[in-house]
């Protein structure tokens, strides 16, 4: 099948962490200029903006409660709160810096905007009161976005008599798909990737090679692929639920790699999507499952009930070994070196991203109490003179 656009939803943009030009989502701008055009409905773009927003907002408001807190707690000097809030107050508007964001995606993946004013409305109430896609599903029926996204995309392919592939993990979007004779539907964008790209199927064996050359450990692709994978597990911070004798908050985690395996690599049957293709260049997604140490600071309190507060605890250091599933996205340029007067193709590994990570993570029981080190001290070490308390002597 061969189609003329992509599109995607706002769920698309969620599983990629909100992160417009990095993952798959990042691939989207092999698209500007091409072949295949990537359509976004305008409704998917004032969601995309909205969370975009707040995630923007929850960075400032975090730096924030952090130079609240520290001042509070005595650990910044007058010139550090000064400077800090500095930081804080030059930040762009959360707004803004949606916008911004959203600006630069577009224009890296010259997409182009369905505005939500080409609907007519007769058609969607039509929908909407005999229960047809997208308000057909229990407890949607009062969805509206979907229907403008998809209605105004439809319309878009009849009029330009195009047919649109179109991305989402929302099922309405399926059922929508399923009856149209212009939109096609995918719940994964690897998938998308790897079906729009002509050239997919004669790249799966580069692919293939690659990940043999990583299994026999040659041309240095094993070693590349390690260091890559630590990078990439180390900008991982995920967010930490447990349980503990009282209540208690993560003051920020972190991973470190300890081993990998790719499934399938033994016996040459890994999966493998191939989502970009280019002259000497191409990437691919494929299966893996990480074992990583987790790092963490956590923080305890306990409930004032009377100043209806919590009061510090003090913490503890957290270090607990996890697995979990993931995908790997490898971009890989390749060359062919004729030496000696035989061809060879050399392979070199150019950025490794970790796709789907666990955004939270359980690391089970925490077993803290008051005789922690934070609170395992000496009286006497607080005091620059310990006679100084003693009874006066009687002359």
């Amino acid at each position: 099948m061969t189609y003329d656009a992509l599109t995607i939803d706002t769920q698309v943009v969620y599983s990629n962490d909100l992160e417009l030009n990095t993952g798959l989502v990042g691939q989207l701008s092999q698209f500007k200029g091409g072949l295949v055009k990537l359509l976004l409905s305008e409704i998917t773009v004032r969601e995309i903006h909205k969370a975009l927003t707040e995630k923007a907002k929850a960075s400032h408001d975090a730096l924030n409660k952090a130079i609240k807190s520290g001042i509070s707690n005595g650990q910044l000097t007058a010139q550090q709160e000064i400077e800090l809030s500095g930081v804080r107050n030059a930040m762009e508007k959360p707004s803004d810096h949606a916008k911004r964001q959203l600006s630069e995606f577009i224009g890296r993946t010259g997409a182009e905007i369905i505005g939500a004013d080409t609907l007519d409305i007769k058609p969607m109430l039509d929908r909407y009161f005999r229960n047809e896609a997208p308000f057909s599903s229990k407890g949607k029926k009062n969805e509206f976005p979907d229907a403008i996204a998809l209605l105004t995309l439809e319309k878009w392919a009849i009029q330009n008599q195009k047919r649109i592939l179109a991305v989402s993990g929302d099922g309405d979007w399926q059922s929508f798909a399923a009856q149209s004779q212009h939109i096609d539907f995918v719940d994964d964008l690897g998938k998308a990737l790897s079906r729009l790209n002509e050239l997919a199927e004669a790249t799966v064996p580069l692919a293939r090679r690659v990940l043999d050359l990583i299994g026999a450990d040659e041309q240095g692709l094993a070693q590349s692929l390690q260091a890559s994978l630590e990078r990439a597990v180390e900008s991982e911070f995920p967010y930490l639920e447990f349980d503990g004798p009282m209540p208690g908050e993560d003051e920020g985690a972190s991973l470190s790699l300890v081993d990998f395996e790719i499934p399938g690599l033994e016996n040459h049957s890994t999966e493998i999507d191939i989502v970009r293709v280019g002259a000497q260049r191409f990437a691919f997604r494929a299966p893996v499952w990480i074992v990583a140490t987790v790092h963490a600071e956590i923080s305890f309190s306990i409930h004032d009930s009377i100043d209806n507060d919590y009061v510090p605890m003090g913490s503890t250091t957290v270090e607990r070994e996890i697995e979990f599933e993931a995908f790997l996205l490898i971009e890989v340029s390749h060359f062919t070196d004729d030496e000696e007067g035989e061809s060879s193709i050399i392979y070199h590994i150019d950025n490794v991203e970790l796709l789907e990570a666990p955004s939270s993570i359980d690391i089970g029981y925490i077993d803290y109490s008051l005789a922690e080190p934070d609170y395992d001290f000496e009286m006497e070490n607080l005091r620059e003179d310990p006679s100084s308390d003693r009874p006066p002597q009687k002359s």
